[in-house]
């Protein structure tokens, strides 16, 4: 999410509040408009949030070649330039959100940048491989209804996405108690400790099963304190044990 030079056009913004000549403050209001509105085309193509930006109003200290000077005309300027400040300063939280709800967009952008490792520019990477979570898609009809599943990875996509990893490492836990069944087994504990996929498999299971699942059960029961710790992007990294895991539930499912 690209916010370099974000604090630059709140702070025009701010001093068009303090301004008293009528005709400085519209010029450096139509120059805020602009820069503002070309840094959204950059950052930000086809999201209509330039045409937003734009919609916002315009300066009413010169209208038609006459500057207004009154009482009336600084206050309604000044509170469209606030209306403005106020959607720039909420225009972080859109972008997140908008983020979360397009996970198609999220899996579109991690396949065309490749899922290299978890590091650097988040929004463009994934945590479960979108191409394991299409071999899930296009799977054969089975007694498994596979549709929570592959919501279960795409929402792990979503929150990675957005840097949500406490969210993460319970979608994770979530995860690992829904797919005991595909195995014959009733718990992924028997997953880890009974299923009969080889050494190396059991032995990325059990790391699932008792580093996720204590790292989960901490965040998820552990009651407020005066301090705290939150998790980070290194703590919850089990991507390369869910992508083993995905990989066996494909292959006994082709």
């Amino acid at each position: 999410m690209p916010l370099d030079g974000f604090d630059k056009f709140t702070a025009q913004g701010q001093r068009l509040l303090d301004g008293r000549d009528s005709i400085e403050v519209h010029s450096a209001f139509q120059r805020w408009v602009i820069d503002v509105s070309r840094w959204l085309n950059s950052n930000y193509p086809n999201s209509g949030l330039s045409a937003t930006w734009a919609s916002l109003g315009d300066s009413n200290l010169v209208v038609g070649g006459e500057y207004y000077d009154n009482l009336m005309a600084w206050t309604v300027f000044r509170m469209m330039v606030q209306g403005r400040l106020r959607w720039l300063g909420n225009l972080p939280t859109t972008l997140r959100l908008s983020n979360l709800s397009a996970p198609s967009i999220i899996q579109n952008e991690a396949k065309q940048a490749g899922r290299k490792e978890i590091k650097l520019s988040t929004t463009s990477r994934a945590y479960v491989d979108p191409n394991r979570i299409d071999e899930l898609k296009t799977l054969p009809q089975s007694k498994y209804d596979l549709s929570k599943l592959i919501l279960l990875c795409e929402e792990l996509n979503i929150c990675f996405a957005a840097e949500c990893y406490m969210a993460m490492i319970v979608l994770t836990r979530a995860l690992l108690d829904h797919v005991p069944p595909i195995f014959g087994c009733g718990k992924f504990s028997e997953v880890s400790n009974n299923y009969t996929g080889g050494k190396s498999f059991k032995e990325a299971m059990g790391h699932l099963e008792y580093s996720s699942r204590k790292i989960a059960d901490y965040y998820l029961h552990s009651q407020i304190r005066q301090s705290e710790t939150l998790p980070n992007v290194t703590q919850i990294d089990f991507s390369n044990d869910i992508d083993f895991l995905l990989a066996e539930v494909v292959r006994l499912l082709k």
